[in-house]
């Protein structure tokens, strides 16, 4: 498959297959995996060789653009803000119940919930602002862990597939692998969706809980709460949950299963 560097003949070529509609994989920053990225979300899952119709997550990290199509308070807006920009998880959040929402976020939303993709990153910032919003996923085939380096990007997709080479960008070695996913379930709160390297980094490094700790340092950072100490009386955090006020809670379809839809992601 073609690769390319990150100088103005790969932007180049990475520009000019976006534009005829192809899928490009692209790396992110450490400990992330790699993604694959298109215009389309046919294109994506092309790609990776999997149905049409496979929901994919919307890659746009200008949070402008996706905060008042969202069914979150304001509060819960800004933490979603800054869950996908600063801690770079994925997203899965109620869809407001609004008019005017773009079309670029059907494909990203299945039984009324829509998967969001908010990483920026130096290396890729003038592609994201040239073409986003995108569609994303992880850079794999069905089955297949997701790519963590240019040689298993290589092995996994088609020779036609342009990759942009971020391995000596990255700290390679550092374990690497697809984001965690949180959930906004109204009336519950965020949650864990899917575990990914995010939770699996914090667990090797703290006793405290994962989804207490990032909603913890979010409204510290936000709300300028000072941090919970942990129950074991050193510092740390306690667990604690976000909920949505009544006027702010859509209703949401259920899937088949007793905890709601599960989605492709990245």
């Amino acid at each position: 498959m073609p690769v390319a560097r990150c100088d103005a003949a790969g932007q180049l070529a990475l520009d000019e297959a976006l534009e005829r509609g192809e899928a490009v994989v692209l790396p992110t920053p450490s400990p992330l995996a790699y993604v694959v990225a298109a215009k389309t979300a046919s294109a994506v899952n092309r790609a990776k060789g999997q149905p049409d119709h496979q929901p994919v997550a919307a890659w746009e990290p200008r949070f402008d653009r996706i905060a008042p199509h969202v069914g979150l308070d304001e509060a819960e807006r800004r933490r979603l803000g800054w869950l996908l920009s600063v801690e770079r998880v994925t997203a899965l959040v109620p869809r407001a119940r609004d008019a005017g929402a773009p079309d670029w976020l059907d494909p990203a939303t299945q039984y009324g919930m829509a998967l969001l993709f908010g990483i920026t990153w130096d290396p890729i910032a003038w592609l994201l602002e040239r073409h986003a919003p995108l569609f994303v996923s992880s850079a794999n085939r069905p089955g297949v862990p997701p790519a963590v380096d240019l040689r298993q990007v290589l092995a996994a997709f088609d020779a036609e597939v342009w990759v942009l080479d971020g391995d000596s960008l990255r700290e390679r070695a550092r374990p690497h692998a697809s984001t965690t996913t949180l959930r906004f379930v109204p009336g519950r709160g965020w949650e864990i969706h899917r575990h990914g390297i995010q939770d699996a980094l914090h667990a090797a490094v703290a006793r405290s809980d994962y989804l207490a700790d990032v909603l913890a340092r979010a409204d510290a950072a936000l709300f300028r709460r000072p941090l919970p100490r942990r129950h074991d009386g050193r510092g740390g955090r306690q667990a604690r949950r976000s909920r949505a006020g009544d006027r702010d809670r859509p209703a949401l379809l259920r899937a088949p299963g007793p905890r709601g839809p599960r989605l492709q992601q990245a």
